[in-house]
């Protein structure tokens, strides 16, 4: 929606640059802002945007997987499709 309203596309989370950068990074950005996206700090509690790190981080870790990140008492599971 941004890049329809003039706004550069923004990066992805998938990009080596971010998924190498430090957690603060990503924390310090949620709460001062970079570019044109606005500071949360005031609108999401500090729990809040650890949470939202969190949650990318994960992302960005599951779209690299493999079946041998699964812990073997979980992988049956997977395979039963």
């Amino acid at each position: 929606m941004v890049v329809r309203r003039g706004f550069r596309r923004p990066p992805s989370f998938h990009e080596d640059r971010l998924r190498n950068a430090p957690i603060g990074h990503l924390f310090d950005v949620i709460t001062n802002g970079f570019g044109a996206m606005p500071d949360y700090a005031t609108q999401i509690r500090a729990e809040d945007r650890w949470a939202i790190v969190a949650y990318v981080r994960a992302l960005q870790l599951s779209e690299h997987a493999t079946l041998a990140d699964v812990p073997a008492d979980k992988r049956s599971e997977l395979e039963k499709d």
